[in-house]
C-alpha cells in the first residue's frame, strides 16, 4: 500500500544508506523467532508487457495490507499505531498462503489438529521502500511483550511518538533467528538515513492505522479447503 508522497530522501543517492549506531543510552532488544507470515510485494517505476500489466492491475484492486517482513538488512520504520489489533491465526505449511486468521468457534482447521497461535498486528510506515509503503507487522506474544515494554518505556514510547522512528531487522534462520528494533531520534534522519524529517513528519500527519479491514479473513469454504489439506498429509 504505496503512501502518496514528495520525495523524502535529502539527496539523490537513495541506494545507500549509514545506519545508526545506537548509543549506550538507547535501547536495543533481541528477540526470539516468531512464525512468519507470507511477504508483499515493492513497486517499481516503469514495466513493460501484459504480465507486467496484470501484474500492476491486480495490485491495484488489492483491499488488503501486505505484512512487513524483517529481514538482514536494516529497515527503518514509523509505528503508526502506538496499539494492535489483536486475533488467532494458523500457520499451515503449504504451497501459495500460509497463515489464516482462525474465526473462533467451528474452525475447520482446529478439527483437523491445527492450533492457532496469538497475533498480533501494528500499522508501519515502511521507510526503506521504493516509496514509503503502509504495511502491517503481524508479531507474536513474545515480540508484542517487548515492544509493549518499549511502549511504555518513557525513553522510547509511546510507540507511535512524533519523534521517534525505528531501525529494525534480524539475524540467524530457523529457531536461531533473533529480532532487534533500535529507536531513532528525528533529528538523526538526515544524517544517518538521509530522509528529510520535516517531509517525513508532514507526510506521517496524513496517516492513520489501518483496520480490521486490512486483514484477510478467510471464507468458511477457504478454511474447509485448507482443512481437507491438512488432513490429507495426515
Amino acid at each position: 500500500m504505496g503512501v502518496q508522497s514528495n520525495s523524502l530522501r535529502v539527496t539523490p543517492n537513495v541506494d545507500s544508506y549509514v545506519a545508526q549506531t545506537p548509543t549506550p543510552a538507547e535501547l536495543e532488544e533481541i528477540f526470539v523467532e516468531e512464525k512468519e507470515t507470507d511477504t508483499s510485494n515493492r513497486s517499481s517505476s516503469i514495466q513493460v508487457g501484459w504480465a507486467a500489466a496484470k501484474k500492476q492491475m491486480a495490485k491495484s484492486n488489492q483491499k488488503f495490507a501486505t505484512d512487513f517482513r524483517f529481514e538482514e538488512d536494516v529497515k527503518l520504520i514509523k509505528f503508526i499505531s502506538g496499539e494492535p489489533m489483536t486475533f488467532m491465526q494458523h500457520w499451515v505449511n503449504r504451497p501459495g498462503r500460509k497463515s489464516f486468521i482462525s474465526p473462533g468457534e467451528n474452525d475447520p482447521l482446529v478439527a483437523v489438529g491445527s492450533k492457532p497461535d496469538q497475533k498480533f498486528a501494528f500499522t508501519v510506515l515502511n521507510l526503506s521502500e521504493e516509496e514509503p509503503t503502509l504495511q502491517l507487522m503481524v508479531v507474536g506474544v513474545r515480540l508484542c511483550g517487548q515492544l509493549e515494554k518499549l511502549h511504555l518505556d518513557k525513553k522510547t514510547g509511546p510507540l507511535d511518538r512524533p519523534d521517534i522512528y525505528w531501525a529494525v531487522s534480524k539475524s540467524g534462520t530457523g529457531t536461531k533467528t533473533a529480532y532487534s528494533i533500535t529507536p531513532v531520534k528525528e533529528r538523526d534522519l538526515a544524517d544517518d538515513w538521509e530522509i528529510d524529517p520535516v517531509a517525513a513528519a508532514e507526510l506521517i500527519k496524513t496517516l492513520k492505522p489501518l483496520g480490521m479491514d486490512s486483514l484477510h479473513v478467510p471464507s468458511m469454504a477457504e478454511l474447509e479447503e485448507v482443512a481437507r489439506e491438512v488432513a490429507g498429509q495426515q
